[in-house]
């Protein structure tokens, strides 16, 4: 997929919910990023959260009571076994929330149960997982897709529709960098997911995921990925480069034969301070943050003058999840069974680059191939 379409549309069999009801999400996870998620369902009039699990039973009875969530359960399996008062499931989605390297079993469980999936990203540590879920909800013909945010973004679309005013794409350089609220604790001696590679976390499944996948998302899959990063004691990656190469003609985006380079950045031990661009022959687009860009503008030729900028900024409302959400309800009304503008094949090639750069800067994770 290069420049994506501009909506999803239907696709196949129609959505498990009546149109008349909300739809029902199961939540595995109680950290901040499910506080991130009920509060986006709370202005989203299609979702309803009805349940929430995770790994400690103790955290999911305290969230569902504190964000007033009717069940909470001590495993999915009891999730996926519950019943609502008509004798049908409980719910009708399940929303994996859980750490990195749970994705795969999360997703495989409630696909193989009959539920829609919305797993957060990264999508999953190895390619040959990636594919097993998406095999999984083709073979059980649910909606599958990752809660990869900045596809749904209006930032996002601004830069999908003003791509060609480039000309031919030269160069581009996409940076993700935050001081990670958990390298405190890591340094204290904890060892928190996100800097545990038994987990899967580490900057770049955390943080690299983003510049690598708007690559993706506004270009197709690379020909080739370089890649070098630094290694915490724990084994984890705190911050690095990724280079893609984009090789050979494309006519559609302008692509000359000889290609071009995007470098991605990405750390979490610096606060974010550069900006990100992509140029080309007649102008250049600057965004501020490839997460979620609000502040773009095009400058160049294209604008008019060599030195001419054309503001291009957006302003983003409502939680930082509901843009996602809203997407992934219309979806499930539609009985679609993967987005367009996010579509499977997208979230597969970037756990490829993942894992490329992954093995290459030497991040290990359980259950990746001798």
């Amino acid at each position: 997929m290069s420049t994506a379409a501009a909506s999803d549309s239907p696709a196949q069999s129609g959505p498990v919910s009546a149109p008349t009801a909300p739809i029902r999400f199961g939540m595995i996870g109680a950290g901040f990023i499910a506080r991130w998620f009920v509060e986006a369902a709370r202005t989203v009039p299609d979702a309803e959260v009805v349940a929430v699990t995770s790994a400690h039973p103790e955290r999911a009875a305290a969230f569902a009571a504190e964000h007033a969530i009717p069940a909470a359960f001590a495993s999915l399996e009891e999730m996926l076994a519950a019943r609502d008062a008509d004798g049908g499931p409980l719910v009708d989605v399940v929303y994996v929330g859980s750490p990195n390297l749970l994705h795969p079993e999360h997703a495989l469980a409630a696909l193989e149960a009959g539920r829609h999936v919305l797993v957060e990203k990264p999508f999953a540590p190895t390619p040959a997982q990636a594919q097993a879920m998406v095999a999984a909800a083709r073979r059980n013909d649910r909606l599958l897709m990752e809660g990869w945010l900045p596809a749904f973004e209006p930032g996002t679309a601004v830069l999908r529709e003003n791509l060609q005013r480039l000309g031919p794409i030269r160069r581009a350089l996409l940076v993700k960098e935050q001081y990670s609220s958990r390298m405190d604790a890591y340094r204290g001696g904890a060892l928190p997911p996100a800097f545990n590679p038994a987990m899967a976390g580490g900057s770049l499944m955390d943080l690299g995921v983003y510049p690598i996948s708007l690559a993706i998302h506004l270009f197709g899959a690379p020909t080739r990925v370089t890649a070098a990063g630094v290694l915490l004691d724990s084994g984890a990656d705190a911050l690095g480069t990724v280079v893609l190469d984009y090789a050979g003609t494309d006519t559609a985006r302008q692509v000359q034969p000889a290609g071009f380079e995007v470098v991605c950045l990405h750390s979490k031990t610096s606060p974010a301070g550069t900006g990100s661009a992509i140029a080309g022959d007649h102008a250049v687009l600057t965004l501020d943050d490839c997460q979620w860009p609000q502040q773009i503008a095009l400058r160049g030729p294209a604008v008019g003058t060599a030195d001419a900028v054309q503001d291009l900024s957006v302003q983003r409302s409502g939680p930082v999840l509901a843009y996602e959400l809203e997407a992934f309800c219309r979806l499930v009304r539609s009985g679609a069974r993967e987005s367009e503008l996010h579509p499977l094949a997208n979230s597969v090639a970037a756990v490829e680059v993942l894992y490329e750069a992954r093995r290459q800067v030497g991040v290990r994770f359980p259950g990746d191939p001798d």
